[in-house]
């Protein structure tokens, strides 16, 4: 049961991340998609940003993954599920700073001419 939560929160992502590869968010919405200013400029920085997102996140949760059984069992409960859940939440704002910069560098001089 304990590997079970050490695995859950890197199997939620690796899942949404699969579900936004197979069905990716169409048009620039405000709910479902990776929604930065970078992003919503236009259709194609937003299918760029959230298909480079969308691998960033499946990587995140294979990464969660491979940590929660390392720390499953070499560490107390308490404490590895605390090394999960933060190595994930500084990994989802290492890649929202990826991906934006990877935006920035894919369409800069587009938005530069302007």
């Amino acid at each position: 049961m304990m590997l079970f939560i050490h695995l859950l929160p890197g199997l939620l992502v690796l899942v949404i991340g699969y579900m936004m590869l197979l069905w990716p968010p169409k048009r620039i919405n405000w709910f479902y998609g990776f929604r930065t200013k970078y992003s919503m400029r236009n259709r194609q920085t937003w299918r760029k940003g959230n298909l480079y997102y969308t691998k960033m996140i499946m990587g995140t949760g294979l990464m969660s993954i491979a940590i929660a059984l390392a720390c499953h069992y070499l560490l107390p409960f308490p404490v590895s599920l605390i090394i999960v859940v933060g190595f994930m939440i500084v990994m989802f704002m290492l890649s929202i700073q990826l991906t934006n910069d990877y935006l920035k560098r894919k369409f800069e001089e587009k938005y530069e001419e302007k």
